[in-house]
């Protein structure tokens, strides 16, 4: 009997590791790498990596806006009407809450005038009813502006000397568009409040709006004393028997029944949140108070007291000071 012993076999494949089989395998190994071009990046000692892009094809440069939406600029295409604001006439200014000192005791600072007339004009030309105000260049519109430092706020008043039509419209307006002014509240001032009205124009400027020199008058009145210089010889008791109507005019005031009758001079409103009302200029004793926006129609003035009529009946009646109240 013949014992066969046979050697377990492996799971994989073995190549015959002799000396010929390493010989030929390194020689076919370099001819194959000879035959293959390599980049000049890995002739260079340069990893793998280098050779994923072409030397020749440069990175594109980055900018800061790559990958963002473009925004195209917002172009404001409200028109814009013509629109003339005049110079801010100061009706008052105060150190508390209400603007009681009359424009001499005021500082008047030209600056925050500037500024208010400056943003005026803007807002004015694109207000909704300016357009058609435009086509009536004689009408006008007159609009407060009452100036609060300490809380950086703007009141917006109405003229009631406006002519311009829908005229509450642009005091709605202006109080909506004339926006956070930071600059404003920088500006050197010497009192906390302000109050400036300033008149409007609107549409292009006409004869009507510029005032006509008269050089021809002056040039023409000297023939008049020439031609008669035997006239103010012969009068010369006229003006020395009249100086004694305007002597005596400011020292009396006219009655309440005077004032109930005498023709109005205009209207106006109560621009101050309360106008106390004195049935005489200064010391007088007071006789009402009038809310803000009480319409009132002046009958005389005094310096910087006004004589006023209020109420239907047309009996009520007394003197204010004039920042109280706004034409």
């Amino acid at each position: 009997m013949t014992l066969r012993i046979e050697r377990a076999k492996s799971d994989s494949p073995r190549l015959p590791l002799t000396l010929a089989g390493v010989l030929i395998c390194g020689a076919l190994g370099y001819q194959g790498a000879k035959s293959v071009p390599w980049p000049r990046e890995m002739e260079s000692g340069a990893g793998l990596m280098g050779t994923l892009e072409p030397a020749t094809t440069p990175p594109a440069p980055e900018t800061p806006d790559a990958g963002r939406a473009v925004v195209p600029a917002v172009v404001d295409t409200t028109p814009r009407a013509p629109v003339r604001v005049n110079a801010g006439a100061l009706q008052g200014c105060g150190d508390g809450e209400e603007t009681d000192l009359a424009p001499s005791s005021c500082d008047a600072p030209a600056a925050v005038e500037a500024a208010l007339r400056t943003r005026l004009t803007e807002v004015l030309s694109r207000c909704p009813s300016a357009m058609e105000a435009a086509r009536d260049p004689s009408r006008m519109l007159s609009i407060g502006l009452r100036v609060d430092r300490p809380r950086r706020r703007l009141a917006v008043l109405l003229g009631r000397s406006s002519s311009v039509a829908d005229r509450l419209s642009y005091v709605a307006c202006v109080r909506e568009q004339m926006g956070p002014m930071e600059a404003l509240w920088a500006l050197p001032a010497a009192h906390p409040r302000y109050l400036y009205y300033f008149v409007a124009r609107f549409g292009p400027l006409g004869p009507s709006d510029v005032v006509a020199p008269a050089p021809t008058t002056p040039t023409a009145a000297p023939t008049t004393p020439t031609a008669a210089p035997t006239t103010p010889t012969a009068a010369p008791t006229t003006p020395t028997a009249a100086p004694t109507t305007p002597t005596a005019a400011p020292t009396g005031l006219p009655t309440t029944q005077d004032l109930q009758r005498m023709r109005s001079l205009g209207p106006a409103t109560v621009t101050w949140s309360v106008a106390i009302i004195r049935d005489a200029p200064r010391t007088g004793a007071i006789v009402g108070r009038l809310v803000q926006g009480t319409e009132v129609e002046i009958v005389d003035h005094r310096g910087g007291w006004y004589a006023i009529r209020w109420g239907r009946s047309g009996t009520n009646v007394g003197w204010t000071f004039r920042t109280a109240i706004g034409q």
